[in-house]
């Protein structure tokens, strides 16, 4: 999906949970990571959030946001990798207060993942996750999205099983259901981006209000 269309997707979704909650999610994303290069992904060994790392990375720089640029956290790296690819665990046992480590599962994570989600969390650092609902990893997480509960009727996306039931392949899953899944995270490097997510929260209602009674805000 490319920018323009995942712009007026999220333009189409104004007013829905999805819409909402994915807007929330990324600006939670600028608020709480408070240091420099501050923001890692992370997932699965065989599902690193590749596709994720890159759009957030594409719309912070188109945003000029340089201080928050995403790193990848590889389980294992090859040694000839780029710098930008080459980084591994090490990553994970550094971080701290002040960063942010964003979780992506499509299906149920497995324990190696969950017990390093749970190292990194108690030396500080904020954990985000977007998955499909196991509890484990949204006791983890101290913000979560799901978005197959948020899928608005009429899209022609549909759900399946969540929470702790065995889960299909991502390759056997229906099509509309991966593009859901896919849809929400073009959704939240969108919010990330925003002007209004590095403002103060009394400051995005102020702007807000004066957009609802058709003003302009300064």
């Amino acid at each position: 999906m490319d920018l323009t269309r995942a712009s007026l997707l999220r333009e189409m979704l104004t007013g829905t949970e999805l819409g909402s909650r994915t807007t929330q999610f990324g600006y939670a994303l600028r608020r709480f990571t408070t240091r420099r290069s501050g923001l890692m992904l992370f997932g699965p060994v065989d599902e690193e959030p590749w596709h994720l790392t890159a759009h957030l990375d594409d719309e912070l720089h188109r945003a000029g946001i340089e201080d928050m640029r995403p790193s990848l956290v590889r389980w294992t790296p090859p040694p000839d990798a780029p710098p930008h690819l080459a980084i591994g665990l090490d990553r994970l046992r550094d971080a701290g207060r002040g960063e942010s480590l964003l979780v992506v599962a499509e299906d149920s994570p497995g324990e190696t993942l969950l017990e390093r989600i749970s190292d990194v969390r108690r030396r500080g650092t904020t954990i985000f996750s977007i998955g499909n609902g196991h509890s484990e990893l949204t006791s983890l997480s101290h913000e979560t999205l799901v978005p197959e509960l948020l899928i608005p009727e009429g899209f022609g996306w549909t759900s399946r099983e969540l929470y702790d039931e065995p889960q299909a392949a991502v390759t056997e899953v229906e099509p509309q259901t991966a593009e859901g899944f896919e849809t929400a995270q073009h959704l939240v490097s969108l919010a990330a981006a925003d002007v209004e997510a590095g403002q103060p929260g009394w400051r995005r209602r102020l702007r807000n209000a004066i957009e609802r009674l058709g003003g302009e805000p300064t």
